[in-house]
């Protein structure tokens, strides 16, 4: 099973690394959203989604802006 995609990005120096910064922001979104219920469940805890999709949405809510934040958040199950 093939687990990423990798993409060839043709576009100008400056908009090349717009891109790849949204993009490794969007990475880290995903990543801290799971590794915070993946530390929920290992307490033996109820896994909280309304709370960390807020922890990581006041996060990144400035690099990705709300609604992309919030579907990262929601499509981590």
């Amino acid at each position: 099973m093939r687990r990423s995609n990798t993409v060839r990005i043709i576009a100008g120096k400056e908009t090349r690394a717009k891109l790849i910064a949204l993009g490794k922001a969007y990475v880290n979104c995903w990543n801290e959203v799971n590794t915070l219920r993946l530390e929920q469940y290992k307490r033996h805890e109820l896994v909280d989604f309304d709370k960390t999709e807020k922890i990581v949405y006041e996060k990144y809510n400035a690099a990705l802006h709300g609604a992309n934040v919030e579907q990262v958040a929601r499509n981590t199950v």
